[in-house]
């Protein structure tokens, strides 16, 4: 079955974190999705796919847009975020909004629906990419438009590799050749990005960079408590003994305590920007 690795990681604890963290990611990325909003420009009255939707917030952004007369439907393949999202629409009483779960690579939307298909950073884990966006192609209407984010280069994500370069300089770096592949850094190289679009169909792409302020907490003990848990620091974490993880926390406290202002820890991120058109 396509995306298998990914179903099981996003419906689990993954999955789980991200919804219990909801309200922190949607602060944490709201930039970004609005830069995607932005460069999607959904209008009144159309009907909007948010691929990878979460826990709903551009969902329910895009919502607000096209207004009653139009509909968002949100897909994604995490059932605790999806359950998230539908108890924030139904909280909200906002009815035009559905949400679906399943893979986006091999639903079978309705062919030519969609006004507009956007994601704020969930197009990246596909098994394959090409059939993924040739899918999401199909169930654009002619000359409907996608815009999406997706991150560049770890090392100019300094939300990331601030608090990562503390702490190996305390703890081995673990092995990443499993990385490679889909994951939330398959899609940095903006050639990469058109070549794929190319081959799925689509065209008019336009690649711009984005950086943007991320707030990862209130202070620094909340941000080294989210940090704890991520999955990036159990990554690095893994292969050290007690001692050296110790070292490691401690320094990561201290590097993001230089980054904490009067409204909390602030680190920037930067992503691009796409959007495609299908002829």
């Amino acid at each position: 079955m396509p995306n298998e690795e990914q179903i099981a990681y996003w419906s689990g604890h993954e999955g789980q974190q991200w919804s219990t963290e909801g309200e922190r990611y949607d602060r944490m990325l709201h930039a970004f999705g609005e830069d995607v909003l932005e460069a999607l420009a959904p209008g009144t009255g159309e009907q909007i796919l948010d691929v990878g939707c979460g826990n709903g917030a551009l969902t329910l952004a895009a919502a607000e847009r096209v207004g009653p007369e139009g509909t968002v439907m949100g897909i994604d393949i995490a059932s605790p975020m999806l359950a998230r999202a539908r108890g924030r629409a139904q909280h909200g009483e906002v009815g035009n909004v559905s949400f679906t779960e399943a893979d986006a690579q091999v639903h079978p939307f309705p062919s030519g629906t969609f006004d507009g298909v956007m994601s704020r950073f969930r197009i990246m884990f596909f098994d394959d990419p090409v059939a993924a966006f040739a899918n999401l192609r199909a169930a654009l209407r002619p000359g409907g438009q996608m815009a999406f984010a997706c991150w560049q280069d770890l090392l100019l994500n300094d939300w990331l590799m601030v608090p990562a370069s503390a702490a190996l300089e305390h703890i081995p770096m673990p092995d990443l050749t499993e990385a490679a592949g889909s994951g939330p850094f398959s899609m940095t190289e903006p050639e990469g990005v058109r070549d794929l679009l190319t081959r799925a169909g689509f065209v008019d792409i336009e690649i711009n960079a984005a950086v943007e302020p991320m707030w990862l907490g209130r202070d620094t003990p909340d941000t080294v408590a989210f940090l704890r848990q991520t999955e990036m620091a159990q990554t690095l974490m893994a292969e050290a003994d007690r001692a050296a993880v110790d070292r490691a926390w401690h320094a990561v406290s201290e590097v993001v305590t230089t980054h904490e202002t009067k409204g909390g820890v602030v680190l920037n991120g930067a992503a691009w920007i796409v959007t495609a058109r299908r002829t």
